[in-house]
């Protein structure tokens, strides 16, 4: 095949892969460091977040949590997400898990009106680390799973990051769909509630139990994230579509010569 041909292709394809990867108009978030009450352990630095990027591509959807310390130093660190979809009602109480987080609305008119949770990601990082996924019913009032993420990565140092990437399917997201979430810290025990939450930039809870709740006001609440998922870009299709036109050119014209 024509070099000039294959080169237009690659740069068509690497654009289309590029423009599926934007993130969406918020991300990446942050949240400061040492907002973790004092009489409550930091895991040394493991469980204060310092933020969150989230993107997506054609077919999956990534949360890169960053917290600030030593994951493989210090293990013992529970990592979560609580997402609110709108496509079904969510819990206002509760969690996959069945820690006592909570992820809500406010009854402030002006304020994002939020249907409850219904997804959990949660994660661990000690014995190489893992991730599960629930999936709330609204039906049964009950979480379905857990799935295993299978695209899970840690990467540890003096400050760590955590992947977690599922698909767009198993939420039912399309492009343009928006999605509510907050991410969180947690210790080891299944009692304990968020040490650090990513939308909240002070002091979440003052003991291990907590509770705590996520959940947006007019005035911004303690806090929610919102993420739109991304739309490819027009001049990707025009690219693509031209790369198209010139390998059916091309093939057309070796028919012709045979």
């Amino acid at each position: 095949m024509n070099k000039v041909l294959l080169s237009f292709l690659a740069t068509a394809a690497f654009a289309v892969s590029s423009s599926f990867a934007v993130e969406g108009s918020t991300s990446p978030y942050s949240d400061p460091a040492g907002d973790i009450d004092a009489g409550i352990s930091t895991g040394n630095g493991t469980l204060d977040i310092l933020g969150m990027e989230v993107s997506n591509t054609a077919t999956d959807i990534t949360f890169t949590l960053t917290v600030n310390g030593n994951i493989s130093t210090t293990d013992w660190g529970k990592f979560m997400v609580g997402i609110a979809t709108g496509k079904t009602d969510g819990t206002l109480t509760g969690n996959g898990w069945d820690r006592p987080i909570n992820l809500s609305y406010d009854n402030d008119p002006f304020a994002v009106q939020v249907l409850g949770m219904n997804h959990w990601i949660g994660s661990w990082v000690d014995a190489g680390g893992g991730a599960q996924f629930f999936t709330y019913n609204s039906g049964t009032l009950l979480w379905e799973g857990p799935a295993a993420l299978t695209n899970f990565s840690l990467s540890a140092g003096a400050t760590s990051e955590i992947n977690m990437s599922l698909s767009l399917v198993s939420m039912s997201l399309l492009p343009g769909d928006v999605i509510y979430f907050d991410a969180y810290s947690s210790g080891g025990g299944g009692g304990d509630s968020a040490i650090d939450a990513l939308a909240n930039p002070n002091v979440s809870i003052t003991d291990w139990a907590g509770p705590y709740t996520s959940y947006a006001t007019a005035a911004g609440g303690p806090g929610l994230n919102s993420y739109t998922v991304a739309v490819p870009e027009p001049s990707t299709y025009a690219l693509l579509t031209l790369g198209a036109l010139a390998l059916g050119g091309y093939a057309a014209r070796r028919r012709a010569r045979k």
